[in-house]
């Protein structure tokens, strides 16, 4: 049927006419001219007013269209809107799909690009989709996620060893120490001996996050077969062993570890104490000077070298020793008390002076540094000094005779009765049975005319040996003195009970008789 010879094109909302009579781009006839949309339109041919029959128009982009269209947009916001829509008309082209996924992917959207693979995935759980889901997780930093597609890899390809690595080490990461465990073990079964020392190591490391002390010795070894070079591989060794208690290995594994580290001074300093506390003296001074040649500030260090002097008798070193940890650390009291103390066994006696009169100012009440003060003075000749020790002393040890022994002696040498009273009556205060201290204050009671308090102190002392001639003496001459002969009488006869051959006794009694008979006495 020829057109335009009664014969016509007839179609609602479609410019359908214009196509009758030569060729016309069809986006002019679309309604509002827009292309980027789904058209159907029913085109009826009409021979003059009857219906010859019709066709149906589909008229929409192809996906050339739409790719063409977001490659020319500037806009990113609506580059994205394009492709959107592209997908919605085109869902099965997978030309748009990838478009679209790598725009999400340029603009770090990753949730979206994560929901499109993973339906895809879904539908068709292939390699090479699963490898983008998994850079798509890692970047998301989905660890869980990046688990999951990780075991769907392996499962689909077992031999892909570096594969089996990143899932190994994506569930370390995520404390999940025991699968993690299983795959590395997997992974040496697959890796030849040389190639394995990386993942001997990890599993040495799992193991020992584990717990499991022994798996993880045992891995670490097979590690340090390989790589004798590795410090850390035999510091973990001797943290293992320690942890096992096998001490003996674990210091030989410290020792070969500190061999490979020469800044490593802990470690020496370990390696000293236990060859110390073994009485290996020349070994540990070894290690102490390897310390202290890179750090010689190192407390630590300086004493335990002392220690090591002082069990080998060096007594000059370790003076020097001492010095030098007291410039470190002068509030050190207890170096400060060794350090007189050797000074005193030495015979430096004002050294020995100087470091326990600093002692004292923080620890008067120490017994042991009085003493030694006490000794120092009495040698040195200094009686006041050595005086004031006594006096401390007899307040810190109150049994302790000898600084009264002194005090007695000192006082007596300067006639200073009343203080020796004052100090013996102390002392008979903290020991009322000590008849030594008795007896000094009862010198200085009669030295000081103190008659009743000396009468007091004979009685007291005549308790513990009544028949004690010379107290009785003493008592009896008190007596004639204060004029109290009958008492001095009753004194002088309990004498002569005693002793009847004492001759003070017997004559001062005949001249007391006698005086009575003069006056009239009974």
């Amino acid at each position: 049927i020829l057109l335009n010879f009664g014969v016509r094109l007839t179609s609602n909302g479609f410019k359908v006419q214009a196509l009758q009579n030569k060729e016309t781009d069809i986006s002019t006839l679309l309604p509002n001219r827009n292309i980027f949309a789904r058209y159907r339109f029913q085109v009826r041919v009409v021979y003059r007013k009857t219906d010859l029959g019709g066709i149906g128009l589909d008229i929409q982009p192809y996906a050339e269209d739409w790719l063409n269209k977001a490659n020319r947009t500037i806009d990113a916001a609506r580059r994205l809107k394009t492709l959107q829509q592209a997908l919605e008309f085109l869902p099965e082209d997978s030309r748009i799909w990838k478009r679209l996924l790598e725009e999400y992917k340029s603009r770090k959207m990753w949730k979206q690009a994560a929901a499109m693979l993973e339906k895809a995935v879904e539908e068709h759980p292939d390699p090479v989709l699963l490898a983008e889901l998994l850079q798509v997780y890692t970047a998301m930093s989905s660890r869980n996620k990046v688990i999951t597609v990780l075991k769907k890899l392996v499962k689909l390809k077992p031999d892909d060893v570096a594969l089996r690595v990143r899932l190994a080490k994506a569930l370390e990461e995520s404390s999940r120490y025991k699968a993690a465990i299983y795959q590395y073990e997997r992974i040496v079964k697959q890796l030849d001996k040389r190639d394995s020392l990386p993942i001997y190591k990890r599993l040495g490391y799992l193991y020992s996050r584990r717990k499991k002390y022994k798996n993880a010795i045992s891995w670490y070894l097979k590690a340090a077969e390989l790589d004798r070079k590795d410090a850390n591989l035999y510091y973990n060794l001797s943290y293992l062993y320690d942890k096992i208690g096998q001490k003996k290995k674990s210091f030989h594994y410290l020792e070969k570890a500190a061999s490979l580290n020469a800044t490593d001074t802990d470690s020496r300093l370990a390696l000293a104490e236990h060859a110390f506390r073994q009485g290996d003296l020349k070994k540990a001074e070894k290690y102490v000077l390897q310390v202290l040649g890179r750090k010689p500030s190192s407390l630590k260090a300086l004493l335990l070298q002392a220690r090591i002097a002082e069990k080998q008798g060096k007594k000059q070193k370790l003076k020097k020793i001492y010095k030098k940890i007291l410039a470190l650390d002068p509030a050190n009291t207890t170096i400060r008390f060794n350090l007189g103390a050797l000074n005193y066994e030495t015979g430096d006696l004002n050294n020995a002076l100087s470091c326990f009169l600093k002692y004292i100012r923080k620890y008067p009440k120490d017994e042991t540094a009085r003493e030694i003060l006490f000794d120092i003075y009495k040698k040195q000749k200094k009686q006041k000094s050595a005086f004031e020790q006594a006096k401390v002393l007899s307040g810190l040890k109150p049994k302790d005779l000898e600084p009264y022994r002194f005090m007695f002696d000192y006082l007596n040498r300067k006639k200073d009765y009343k203080q020796m009273i004052r100090i013996m009556e102390a002392g008979l205060k903290a020991n009322p049975g000590q008849t030594e201290l008795r007896q000094w204050l009862l010198f200085a009671c009669l030295k000081s005319g103190k008659e009743d308090m000396a009468i007091k102190q004979i009685r007291a002392l005549l308790k513990a040996s009544p028949d004690d001639i010379r107290l009785l003496l003493q008592l009896a001459r008190i007596q004639e003195k204060q004029e109290k002969p009958r008492e001095a009488m009753k004194t002088y006869r309990r004498i002569l009970y005693i002793s009847p051959d004492n001759e003070e006794a017997a004559d001062a009694y005949l001249r007391l008789r006698l005086k009575q008979v003069e006056t009239g006495g009974p």
